[in-house]
C-alpha cells in the first residue's frame, strides 16, 4: 500500500517529538481509584460540620471563597483536586463556606482575602491558616502542620486519667 507523503512526514514528525501512538493491546488495563481517593468531599453548612468534626473528633478544614475569586478556583482545580490533597484531607471535616455569603464567617475569623483555609479545633477556635492559593506541595505540609497542632488542642483538652 503506498501512503502520500504527507502522511509520512506527519509519522516523522510525530516520532520526533516523542508522540507515538501507543499500542493500546500492549498496555494492562487500569483501575480508576476510588472516588474518595480523588475527591473531597466538601460539606457547605458550617455548623453541620462543626457538629460532625465534634462526633467524629477530628479538626475542621475551612475553605473561605468566593465564586468570582480567580485564585479561589485555581485552589479548587489544581489543589483541591489532587489525590494526594484529598486523601489528606481525610484528616478533617472539610467545609466550603462563601465568604460573600456568610459575613459573620469573614468578621468571627477576621477573613481580609480569598481564598483563606481555616483549620479549626474541635472547639471551632483557629489552630491554623493558609492565605492565599498555594502550590499543592505548599498545602501538603500547610496540612500537616495542621493536623499536628489539632492533636497537640486536643491533647491538651483531654481530662487527665
Amino acid at each position: 500500500m503506498r501512503h502520500p507523503p504527507f502522511t509520512w512526514l506527519v509519522a516523522a514528525a510525530l516520532l520526533a517529538a516523542g508522540c507515538s501512538r501507543p499500542a493500546v493491546e500492549s498496555r494492562p488495563a487500569q483501575q480508576a481509584p476510588p472516588a474518595e481517593a480523588t475527591a473531597i468531599s466538601w460539606r457547605h453548612d458550617f455548623d453541620a460540620a462543626l457538629a460532625q468534626a465534634r462526633g467524629e473528633g477530628k479538626p475542621l478544614m475551612v475553605d473561605v471563597f468566593a465564586i468570582w475569586c480567580s485564585p479561589c478556583k485555581r485552589l479548587d482545580e489544581e489543589v483541591f483536586s489532587r489525590a494526594d490533597v484529598a486523601h489528606a484531607s481525610r484528616a478533617f471535616i472539610p467545609v466550603k463556606v462563601d465568604g460573600d455569603k456568610h459575613p459573620d464567617v469573614l468578621k468571627k475569623f477576621a477573613i481580609t482575602g480569598y481564598p483563606t483555609i481555616l483549620f479549626l479545633s474541635l472547639q471551632g477556635q483557629e489552630i491554623h491558616r493558609v492565605r492565599g492559593a498555594a502550590p499543592y506541595q505548599i498545602m501538603l505540609q500547610e496540612m500537616a502542620k495542621a493536623a499536628e497542632k489539632a492533636a497537640a488542642t486536643q491533647a491538651a483538652d483531654a481530662p487527665g486519667e
